[in-house]
């Protein structure tokens, strides 16, 4: 018996005539994409109808109380700078770089007398700024002097503009008998520059501490006189 091989070429033939009959779905695969990111370019062109969008933002407000808004209808009004989410407000919280800002802040307080009694000095991670007690607080330790409150009040529009977290430190002597006062003097004196930082218009979080001031230094300007330190810290305010 003698075998004839059958011919490749009919197989192959039927293969490429397939492939033949379906080459228009990936025209058609295009042409689809194509309208489909028109219309929904067009779509994102176009005006909302007020109706609708109020009917959306009651029923976001209603899902999710997180989610309330005022506004019952598009706005055409331009961006309000003192908006809480704007561009300039995102960009006026960027961290500044400490070594430009220690010298800036010192080139600035030399450049005014009544700044001239703030130190500023550059630390490893940070920029202090020291307000002298003596200067800043009365006798008792508890107000502020004349001369504090104006140095306050021109500091306070140094600070804000400032984006990086700032910590506000007051420094206690070693407790004596009384036992805890001392600390509860400078935490308080801290708390009282943030406020007054609060005053000038600073509107990011603050964070206001206590500490022991070293004994060597403890008595050089009395239990309610010791300085409060502005601490400037490197990452960018919350």
């Amino acid at each position: 018996m003698i075998r004839v091989p059958g011919i490749a070429g009919k197989a192959g033939s039927d293969d490429r005539g397939g492939h033949r009959k379906t080459l228009w779905l990936i025209s058609f695969t295009d042409l689809i994409s194509l309208m489909l990111a028109f219309f929904v370019l067009m779509y994102s062109m176009s005006e909302p109808e007020a109706e609708r969008w109020t009917r959306l933002a009651k029923g976001v407000s209603e899902a999710i109380p997180a989610a309330r808004s005022t506004a019952s209808t598009p706005s055409d009004r331009p961006n309000d700078p003192g908006a809480a989410f704007n561009a300039m407000a995102v960009e006026a919280r960027a961290a500044i770089d400490l070594h430009y800002l220690a010298a800036l802040l010192g080139s600035h307080l030399r450049s005014n007398a009544e700044l001239a009694v703030v130190d500023v000095r550059r630390e490893d991670d940070r920029v202090v700024i020291r307000l002298p007690g003596e200067r800043m607080f009365d006798p008792t330790g508890a107000a502020f002097t004349e001369e504090g409150r104006r140095v306050l009040f021109l500091l306070g529009a140094v600070i804000g503009r400032i984006g990086n977290r700032i910590e506000l430190v007051g420094h206690a002597e070693h407790e004596d008998a009384t036992g805890g006062v001392a600390w509860e003097r400078a935490l308080t004196r801290a708390v009282a520059v943030s406020a007054a930082l609060r005053e000038t218009g600073y509107r990011r979080d603050l964070v206001a501490r206590a500490v022991m001031m070293p004994v060597d230094r403890a008595g050089i300007a009395g239990g309610g006189r010791l300085p409060v330190d502005i601490v400037v810290r490197e990452e960018g305010a919350d």
